[in-house]
């Protein structure tokens, strides 16, 4: 293992009772990068990422998360070492935007005191960097799907941690926000050396924004690599089941892939 590496998964294997999920799942992220794990429906993605976050129990393979075994830590520890943003969160009682950003800050918390000035500072910094300052007084619970989404990762990133983990954190919000959430992340990987790890659907967002690709397919990644090196026509149809198109995208000069067909 690198020792830049921030997270570390080393022979990854699961299942739900009988039924295998992942398979021989190994790979390294090293700090300041933004990662991408792409693949189709069933592929595993959510699973991996869940056993990373802890909310799954690992019971085949070992997880090292800057440098510490992942069975090692506590429930803090972990949360100062990497943040999770879920597919999608309910709250059923009316925590406003502010509040719910602040609960990010509960692993840094060491007294009662829970409104000191760092605290409140980081706060208003993540609700500024996800474009929610009209809303940082609304109930959670009176926000649209893609308010609230915004709000969670705000709150992830108020927990300052080195590695961010978002699972489909773009799939209900508009265009103008997919493109600011996905800029300020890879600003904050690029200026602040942060990790990010990004499942997503949408392989023209993952070409665009990440350094680096996995593509998981059943269950095991079938390949590892920049976006230039994973999204090849021949696999791409293969793990998708797709007739693509692959070009430049000539204002952003990275890869577009546009299905038109089924093989």
């Amino acid at each position: 293992m690198s020792t830049a590496s921030i997270l570390s998964a080393n022979q990854i294997q699961f299942a739900y009772g009988n039924q295998s999920i992942l398979h021989d799942i190994s790979f390294d992220v090293q700090a300041g990068t933004f990662v991408g794990l792409i693949g189709p429906n069933g592929a595993g993605k959510s699973t991996l990422i869940k056993l990373i976050a802890g909310l799954l129990p690992l019971k085949e393979g070992q997880l090292i998360l800057s440098g510490q075994n992942s069975h090692n830590l506590t429930r803090r520890q972990r949360a100062l070492l990497m943040a999770y943003v879920p597919q999608s969160i309910e709250l059923h009682f009316p925590f406003s935007v502010r509040e719910v950003v602040r609960m990010g800050r509960f692993a840094h918390r060491t007294g009662l005191l829970a409104n000191d000035a760092q605290n409140e500072q980081s706060v208003s910094l993540s609700i500024q960097t996800m474009d929610l300052q009209s809303l940082a007084g609304h109930p959670f619970t009176a926000l649209s799907g893609g308010e609230k989404q915004r709000t969670v990762i705000a709150s992830a990133l108020a927990q300052e941690s080195g590695l961010l983990l978002l699972d489909e954190p773009t799939s209900a919000l508009d265009l103008r926000h997919q493109q600011l959430i996905l800029t300020q992340l890879k600003q904050q990987v690029q200026s602040q050396k942060k990790t990010t790890l990004f499942v997503t659907h949408d392989i023209n967002l993952a070409a665009q924004f990440c350094d680096r690709l996995l593509l998981m397919h059943e269950g095991r990644i079938v390949a590892d690599g920049t976006p230039e090196e994973v999204l090849r026509f021949q696999l791409i149809q293969q793990v998708y089941g797709v007739k693509v198109y692959i070009d430049i995208n000539p204002l952003t000069d990275t890869l577009y892939i546009l299905p038109y067909g089924t093989l």
